[in-house]
């Protein structure tokens, strides 16, 4: 694997971790402790690195680099939105939460999603806006259901979050239908991937993979794929 490409790719995904960190310093304590701390807990930041992976060109250019940066950040952020608002709907099945307590994680949780959707304007793209929104959409109508149905189906945020942004950002590169095709369906096993299935579904994919894209790509596309293979898995609920 080409080092450049390794370098880059981290050099990127620490550019969207200053991103997500300026926009919490627009929080006033005891927010911005609390949306920092959400931030640790959602590392890995797959969710970026997946749209690190998929949003660079068969000839790559700066503007499609902040492009990219800019929606990873997004994804991160709604991610981030989400989780502040289950430590809320957390409360609801216990003892009475406490009324400062609710208007933090009100607070912290809505700057969150704004500042969300503000990154993913910044690309200046409508379709990846329209499918941001869409995916914001979706997540939040089924974190509801969980929340007043927890008997309902189990419902997989980062499934969703991975495939809107392999979606934006592939759409942002020109990437080939079948490459599209074959980066969605990787994600779509990474979203529920265990530690004895992650070694076979890399090869699987980095193979079709090679056969579709660019030298560029895939570079960037292997960086991204070693940098997963080191990262710990997390469980899926």
């Amino acid at each position: 694997m080409n080092s450049i490409a390794r370098q880059q790719f981290e050099a990127e995904l620490a550019q969207v971790e200053q991103r997500i960190a300026e926009e919490i310093a627009g929080l006033f304590p005891p927010f911005s402790q609390m949306v920092t701390a959400q931030l640790q807990h959602s590392r890995p930041l797959l969710r970026a690195a997946v749209v690190l992976a998929t949003g660079v060109a068969a000839e790559d250019q700066d503007m499609l680099r902040e492009q990219r940066i800019n929606l990873a950040a997004a994804l991160e952020m709604l991610h981030l939105a989400i989780n502040v608002h289950i430590v809320l709907g957390g409360t609801v099945g216990g003892d009475a939460p406490n009324s400062a307590l609710l208007g933090s994680t009100i607070l912290a949780g809505d700057y969150c999603f704004s500042r969300s959707a503000s990154l993913a304007v910044r690309t200046g793209d409508q379709q990846v806006v329209e499918i941001f929104s869409n995916a914001l959409k979706r997540v939040s109508e089924g974190h509801l259901r969980r929340l007043f149905d927890p008997a309902s189906e189990s419902y997989h945020e980062d499934r969703e979050l991975y495939l809107a942004g392999v979606e934006a950002a592939t759409k942002l590169a020109c990437w080939p239908t079948s490459a599209q095709s074959q980066a969605l369906q990787f994600v779509e096993a990474l979203a529920n991937q265990t530690t004895s299935a992650k070694g076979a579904s890399q090869l699987m994919h980095q193979e079709e993979l090679q056969h579709s894209l660019s030298l560029e790509q895939r570079e960037r596309w292997f960086a991204f794929l070693n940098w997963q293979a080191a990262q710990p898995l997390t469980q899926k609920p």
